[in-house]
């Protein structure tokens, strides 16, 4: 008597039991820059690291805009107390207004331009994070600053977007340095409270995220290179 037909062919009597593909299964492999639903523009790569220039440069023009605006206060108000005697004392205090007010200027393009160079060299398919999960160029991280109101939240977007990210980068590329989520809230919440705080903060926030940024490009370049060796 013939053993019945089995249409799957014959088994080895310990090998798990055969299951027919399933056609509605996902791809066994993604696209190449598909992450987390992300979808990464075609052309989108990645750039250098963040020289500490650009933090330095913003701590200086934040102090200073600190400085102007508490010199022309205390210049504008003794001015008037002292009457006409204090015209000359309260001209320089609204000059020193007026440099206070071009320094924030200068303190907001230089923020700016951080943000775009730190965003750029973040590996495109990681440009998400957990309050925006469609893709952030380094264009729209910037631009989305001068919507009003709608800036108020985005720049928790960014901050504590940075954090997620350098968060998951560790996972593949470990760093010494710390989480930078704590310090990224700090730097959003503080100057809320005490404003003169913000410059301060900012700097830090930018050497910590910076730092862990020079670590990672390091082992970046070391598993890119052959045999795991840097050029």
């Amino acid at each position: 008597m013939q053993p019945p037909y089995d249409p799957y062919g014959p088994q080895a009597p310990y090998a798990q039991p055969y299951a027919p593909p399933n056609p509605y299964a996902a791809p066994a492999t993604a696209p190449a820059m598909y992450r987390q639903n992300v979808f990464v523009p075609p052309g989108a790569n990645a750039g250098p690291l963040v020289g500490p220039t650009l933090r330095k440069v913003k701590l200086a023009a934040g102090i200073a805009q600190i400085v102007a605006l508490f010199g022309g206060l205390v210049a504008f108000v003794a001015g008037a107390a002292m009457g006409e005697d204090g015209s000359a004392l309260a001209v320089a205090g609204m000059g020193l207004f007026g440099l206070w007010y071009m320094l924030l200027f200068v303190y907001g393009i230089v923020n700016a331009v951080w943000l775009y160079k730190f965003w750029s060299w973040i590996p495109p398919e990681q440009r998400h994070t957990s309050m925006w999960k469609k893709y952030i160029s380094p264009g729209t991280a910037v631009g989305f600053m001068f919507i009003p109101y709608f800036n108020l939240y985005w720049m928790f977007v960014v901050y504590l977007g940075i954090a997620d990210v350098m968060e998951r980068l560790r996972v593949q590329y470990p760093s010494s340095k710390g989480s930078a989520k704590t310090l990224a809230i700090l730097t959003l919440v503080i100057p809320f409270v005490f404003f003169p705080a913000g410059p301060f903060l900012q700097f830090f926030f930018a050497k910590h995220v910076e730092e862990m940024a020079s670590e990672m490009h390091a082992r970046m370049a070391g598993a890119a290179s052959p045999m795991g060796m840097t050029a």
